[in-house]
């Protein structure tokens, strides 16, 4: 890699912590100078479910490699798996048991549509 590389991607990094630093950081640098309405607030709860729910979907309802939803399909154990976890999940309401049942109807789903 060139000098030159180095040195962009050096700034890319110390540019996106500066970005990051600011943005997380708002908040405790204005105080109580600013004042959030209760709506915003309430909003801002969804957030982390949000991030959660847009990470995940893609892992489980579309194959390796895939660039479009188009690429759906019944097939994959992943949409097994994370269905079962999700039913697991509502019922117990632990982990363990999530995890545990999750993988397993995974695995199975890998054998059967193989």
């Amino acid at each position: 890699m060139s000098n030159d590389a180095s040195m962009r991607i050096a700034y890319l990094i110390i540019g996106l912590a500066a970005v990051t630093f600011v943005s997380r950081s708002f908040f405790i640098l204005l105080g109580n100078r600013i004042k959030v309405s209760e709506w915003v607030l309430e909003t801002i709860r969804y957030a982390p479910l949000a991030a959660l729910i847009a990470i995940l979907a893609p892992e489980i309802f579309l194959p390796v490699g895939a660039s479009s939803i188009t690429e759906f399909n019944l097939r994959l154990p992943n949409i097994w798996g994370g269905m079962a976890a999700m039913i697991a999940f509502y019922f117990s309401k632990k982990m363990i048991p999530t995890l545990v049942i999750g993988m397993a109807v995974f695995t199975a789903a890998r054998f059967w549509f193989a």
